[in-house]
């Protein structure tokens, strides 16, 4: 009677595990069907719930299936930013280099005086500048991107590294009838940074503020336990304030003033590589991109 028992027992529990491994086996094929139509068609659909034996193994599918749809998202709006970006430098390449050809063709078969063979030569020279200019932004913005190395830091005078920037640009500005100016609030900033980063940080964007400036450059350096660098002027321009520092944005009006749009992308990357973040604000026609970095106070 006993080993009757046992016997209806154990066979009873067999029925069981039998009736679950095969529904849980019918429910992970139907997973694996779904899953198949999910990647046959590249949808963001996700898993329907199948059951309480499955609900973990489905919820951890999911959750992996929503990271795989942002990821895929963000790779076609990077691709889609990447063709118009190599669309627009593309022919920014091709105009200087146009340009330039079609002049040399013009100084070598003709026979035009001494002066003004100067001029021609003289805006060859600037087209070639530019051509350079164009290729160098985009060599910098490779090395940065594949670049893993920290650069080397020493201790800098944040007011000597910005006056030389200044500096660069006194004449352009002056030449525009327009001024740039300096003013410090707060203790002496001294920055933990990198001297050349710094430099063309503040290159790009004072030379921004000049191509798409209509007034003043106003540039104030606050420093309050952190520094910021705000520099401040107005432009006829409606920037998009979102996409400014996007990778490969390049604006149609950047473009017709001769930029190729990455020199913001490069002070971003750049400002972040030193630790620091970059922010912009535009309101009633001024525009202020602000730096901020972390001070080190002299002796420390």
């Amino acid at each position: 009677m006993i080993e009757y028992i046992i016997i209806s027992v154990l066979t009873l529990i067999s029925i069981v595990v039998l009736i679950l491994y095969l529904f849980q086996r019918y429910e992970i094929r139907k997973l694996k069907r779904e899953l198949s139509e999910i990647r046959g068609e590249a949808s963001n659909s996700l898993l329907h719930f199948q059951g309480k034996s499955t609900e973990q193994l489905v919820n951890e599918i999911n959750l992996m299936l929503s990271e795989l749809h942002e990821i895929r998202a963000a790779y076609r709006k990077r691709d889609r930013s990447f063709k118009r970006m190599l669309t627009n430098f593309s022919h920014d390449l091709r105009t200087p280099l146009t340009s330039s050809l079609g002049y040399i063709q013009l100084l070598q078969k003709s026979n035009m005086p001494e002066d003004e063979k100067e001029r021609e030569l003289e805006i060859v020279e600037k087209r070639l500048c530019r051509l350079e200019e164009l290729i160098n932004s985009c060599f910098e913005l490779s090395k940065i991107v594949s670049s893993d190395k920290m650069p080397e830091l020493n201790d800098l005078s944040l007011a000597s590294v910005l006056e030389e920037s200044v500096a660069h640009y006194y004449d352009d500005f002056s030449d525009k009838s327009r001024k740039i100016s300096l003013a410090f609030e707060g203790s002496k900033a001294v920055l933990l940074s990198n001297r050349d980063i710094l430099m063309r940080i503040f290159d790009n964007l004072i030379g921004n503020a000049y191509k798409h400036g209509n007034s003043d450059l106003n540039i104030t350096v606050k420093n309050n336990g952190g520094i910021s660098v705000i520099l401040e002027n107005e432009t006829d321009e409606k920037p998009d304030v979102q996409h400014l520092f996007d990778e490969f944005y390049t604006a149609d009006s950047s473009r017709s003033k001769g930029n190729s749009g990455l020199g913001l992308v490069i002070a971003k990357e750049f400002t972040e590589l030193l630790g620091g973040n970059i922010s912009v604000q535009y309101e009633g026609r001024k525009i202020a991109f602000i730096l901020s970095f972390e001070s080190k106070l002299p002796g420390c």
